[in-house]
């Protein structure tokens, strides 16, 4: 695989039990929120698929600990506007940064120099660290990498058994009138043009915490932990509750502005009716058992600026 690797890019997925014995194609479609499971059998089919050092068919079983292999072609891209990213946390172990928006955890088959993994890459040579974890393109905050095979496996199992609590931050549209708020509402896909919208109904159990923090001049400042991981939990049950996200395209409204952002047909009206040019949702806490000692772990990330700004514009600080 190695020659061809000056016009291809690699992209692994590590298997973590709950997909344990799953097809492959089964498997990707999974992983891969972008992609139908008849396209995922197509990338396979193409031989752009590799599990234990071989391309497969769409319906090899894949196995826990395993790592997945797809090759995208390599694209030309604009320079990387991160030269390195900022550590909020680091031991013999682990790595925590904290990601800006809108950065991509991992490589896709159009983006490789601009995401999270590429530009550790480059910051940490010789290192090759593990994603613990992922967060949405425009979703900024603590994100978790461990630094060698066996500390992955053991925060994957972390995530698996709900150990880990996770913290964010989010600037809504509205004033919001309740104090706390549970949300106990499964979330499915809702099955229609736009492939990665989630909608509430029948699906996977889905419950977040809410507690209003502050309310300004037309927006509300949050604080979400969500007791489950669902896709877009947090985006769909502030949705659900009549306070999108401010600048969360896919849902506010039906994601027509999804749509037109997709098409680069947003306009200034599109953008007033958004509140903000991306999702403002920040993941500002992880609290985890270490890997190795047990002990808690808490680890945070200071609000970004564009986030801060509308909150200062509000007359709220940021915690």
């Amino acid at each position: 695989m190695n020659a061809a690797l000056g016009v291809w890019v690699e992209v692994p997925f590590e298997v973590q039990k709950p997909h344990d014995g799953l097809r492959l194609d089964s498997y990707l479609a999974s992983r891969l929120h972008r992609y139908s499971r008849s396209q995922v059998q197509r990338l396979i089919e193409a031989g752009r698929v590799f599990l234990r050092g071989k391309a497969v068919k769409p319906a090899t079983r894949v196995a826990s600990g395993e790592t997945v292999l797809i090759r995208y072609p390599h694209h030309q891209e604009i320079p990387c506007l991160h030269v390195e990213l900022p550590v909020v946390y680091e031991d013999d172990l682990l790595l925590a940064v904290n990601k800006p928006a809108p950065l991509l955890c991992h490589p896709t088959d159009k983006i490789q120099n601009n995401t999270v993994t590429a530009v550790l890459k480059r910051q940490f040579p010789g290192l090759r660290l593990h994603l613990a974890h992922r967060l949405d393109r425009e979703t900024s905050g603590v994100l978790l990498l461990a630094k060698d095979p066996r500390t992955a496996r053991r925060i994957a199992a972390h995530f698996i058994d709900r150990l880990v609590k996770k913290e964010y931050l989010a600037l809504v549209s509205g004033k919001i009138s309740w104090r706390r708020r549970t949300v106990d509402a499964p979330l499915g896909k809702e099955g229609l043009e736009i492939k990665v919208r989630q909608v509430v109904g029948t699906g996977a159990e889905a419950r977040t915490e809410f507690e209003r923090l502050a309310c300004g001049a037309g927006l509300s400042l949050v604080r979400a932990r969500p007791l489950t991981g669902r896709m877009h939990q947090i985006r769909v049950h502030l949705a659900h509750l009549g306070h999108p996200i401010l600048g969360d395209k896919l849902y506010t409204g039906k994601g027509e502005l999804y749509m037109k952002a997709v098409l680069k047909t947003l306009d200034e009206a599109d953008l007033a009716k958004l509140g903000a040019p991306r999702q403002m949702l920040h993941a500002h806490r992880l609290r985890l058992p270490h890997p190795e000692t047990g002990q808690e772990l808490s680890i945070s990330a200071p609000c970004p600026e564009d986030f801060s700004r509308l909150l200062r514009g509000a007359g709220i600080s940021c915690p």
